[in-house]
């Protein structure tokens, strides 16, 4: 009997050491990412990232902050490089696309550019000027070309900051001259204080 007693207590303390065994297997396979399968009733461990798969982590990330970054640099360079009588034209292009009147003359799509020259520069350039109004106010005036599929026009415009938004948008006239056969002046934006500024720059 004793020796009964004695198998029984070294039955319960060896099934205690596999309690033990099992418990520590299974904190070590949750410090080593494994995840308990129910059915199977078994910790199965997690594969472990290869080197390829690593890297190709690092390239999608680098990927993301280079698209960040130019984002960044494209709302920088918007505010702070672009020329004020390119957001001009911008702006005054806008315009020109909202009136009915200067898509039928010109058709759409419309482009716009600086003078009728094949030089890539000089079609960039902006013919502009700054002038002052009555409040000691920056306006600028601009000159360029806008053309579509059935013409083109020379545009000019008058412009200042909006106080509320910031931007070139503040316009005293945009006036069309279209261009060819069909010849024609469209008000988009009509002068207002000073027609005297509509001259050529």
């Amino acid at each position: 009997m004793a020796n009964a007693g004695r198998g029984k207590g070294s039955s319960g303390r060896e099934g205690e050491g596999e309690g033990d065994a099992d418990e520590t297997t299974s904190e070590i396979d949750v410090r080593r990412g494994a995840r308990y399968d129910e059915i199977t009733d078994k910790w199965i461990p997690e594969k472990p990232v290869s080197a390829v798969e690593g890297a190709s982590y690092g390239i999608v990330g680098l990927i993301g902050l280079a698209i960040a970054a130019a984002a960044v640099w494209f709302g920088v360079s918007e505010l702070l490089l672009t020329p004020k009588e390119h957001l001009v034209m911008d702006a005054a292009m806008n315009k020109l696309r909202e009136d009915v009147r200067v898509s039928v003359a010109l058709g759409t799509p419309m482009t716009s550019y600086g003078s009728e020259s094949r030089n890539r520069g000089a079609r960039r350039s902006v013919a502009h000027r700054v002038v002052l109004d009555e409040r000691g106010r920056e306006r600028l005036l601009v000159q360029f070309y806008a053309r579509g599929p059935r013409g083109s026009a020379i545009v000019r415009a008058e412009c200042g900051i909006d106080a509320a938004t910031g931007k070139w948008t503040d316009f005293t006239y945009i006036v069309a001259d279209v261009q060819g056969a069909s010849q024609a002046r469209i008000e988009v934006v009509s002068p207002q204080a000073a027609p005297q500024r509509l001259v050529a720059l």
